[in-house]
């Protein structure tokens, strides 16, 4: 019996550099599934896509036999919630390598291991984000009390928007950009400061998120703005992570693998983007910081972020928000688009009861979609 209780027991620390090659591997192979499964991968260095918006990162490793069998990232970071800014962590990247042994015992202390990294550094409140077709995964966590894990309590359902660039756009831009117009700038900061305090998790755009994004070649110069009558109505940019993160079609399933042939064909006769071929790197782009003053702007504003796209190459846009958000079904009007559904949740890392739940009141739920 003690033989077979050692066997399960695994190493469980933070990583490190020397582990680079193995959570690439362990990313790759860890397909989430869905109609289109896909693998989230961080190509060439894991560590690359750290500190994002100057994010705080801690990645949990567990290894079995020195071969790693899983893992887990939480990012910190200062977002919105109720109005006032916090320090709120992100749990995601969840892997277990396939066919590698799990136990509650496991999950356990990989919970209670990222607990105490996390334990000094001040956080208000951790969130995860758990696709509805993760089955497995939604069953294992929202009944995770049973076996001693920390409590999910579902906070919204989040609907990522896929949106396709057209491949020929002959228009000129809708937008401007502001590039050395210092009180623009200062103006389209307040701006979107304005505007995030409407929303729950929403970046605070404050100097240190600033510089970080400028290391990553992020800049405000970078938003396409929507003027009325002398002020910004509405904002955004289009960032392309592919250099450090990507998003990668493992296989397609069902009826989308049936049809994906003719529907390719159409796409093409329509000027569209095609579902790519297995195995190759979805051309997708993350809108950030997308902010209206009234949903009136929003054609105006998607049309220069498409001309912003098809300018860096890319074939998609994806934006998160807020399944009751009125934008979803006014952008479900605009553009024949693809939806992937999640469903966020409050967790309460380290104690497995709601005695120390966060309070979120009723505003909509509006995370950037590339910092998950």
């Amino acid at each position: 019996m003690s033989k077979q209780k050692s066997s399960i027991i695994k190493e469980i620390r933070q990583a490190n550099q020397n582990d680079d090659a193995d959570l690439r591997t362990l990313l790759r192979e860890s397909v989430v599934p869905g109609s289109v499964s896909v693998a989230f991968t961080r190509e060439p260095s894991y560590f690359d896509a750290e500190s994002l918006a100057g994010s705080e990162d801690i990645t949990i490793i567990s290894r079995h036999n020195g071969s790693l069998s899983g893992m887990a990232r939480c990012s910190i970071n200062s977002l919105y919630r109720n109005g006032e800014i916090q320090r709120i962590g992100y749990l995601g990247e969840l892997r277990v390598l396939p066919g590698a042994p799990a136990s509650p015992r496991l999950l356990r202390e990989g919970y209670k291991k990222m607990a105490q990294e996390t334990s000094g550094k001040s956080v208000d409140g951790f969130f995860t984000s758990i696709g509805v077709d993760n089955a497995r995964a939604r069953t294992v966590l929202e009944q995770g009390t049973r076996i001693g894990l920390p409590r999910y309590r579902p906070l919204a359902s989040l609907v990522t928007i896929l949106i396709p660039v057209p491949r020929n756009m002959g228009e000129k831009p809708s937008g401007l950009k502001i590039a050395g117009n210092q009180d623009k700038l200062l103006e389209l900061l307040f701006f979107l400061r304005q505007q995030a305090k409407q929303v729950h998790l929403s970046m605070t755009w404050d100097e240190l998120q600033l510089s970080a994004l400028a290391k990553q070649g992020v800049n405000l110069s970078d938003f396409d703005i929507i003027h009325r009558d002398g002020k910004i109505v509405g904002a955004a940019l289009v960032w392309d992570q592919r250099a450090f993160r990507q998003t990668v079609i493992d296989r397609y399933h069902g009826i989308t693998r049936g049809v994906r042939p003719f529907f390719n064909t159409l796409q093409v006769l329509r000027g569209r983007p095609i579902l790519p071929a297995p195995g190759s790197i979805m051309a997708l782009g993350a809108i950030l910081g997308a902010a209206v003053s009234d949903l009136s702007t929003w054609p105006s504003l998607l049309k220069a972020l498409l001309l912003s796209a098809r300018s860096k190459g890319l074939s998609w846009l994806s934006l998160s928000s807020d399944a009751r958000d009125p934008r979803v079904p006014l952008l479900r009007k605009l553009v024949s688009s693809r939806e992937y559904h999640t469903t966020l949740y409050s967790v309460n890392l380290g104690s497995p009861t709601d005695a120390e739940a966060p309070h979120w009141d009723q505003r909509l739920y509006s995370p950037e979609v590339s910092l998950l």
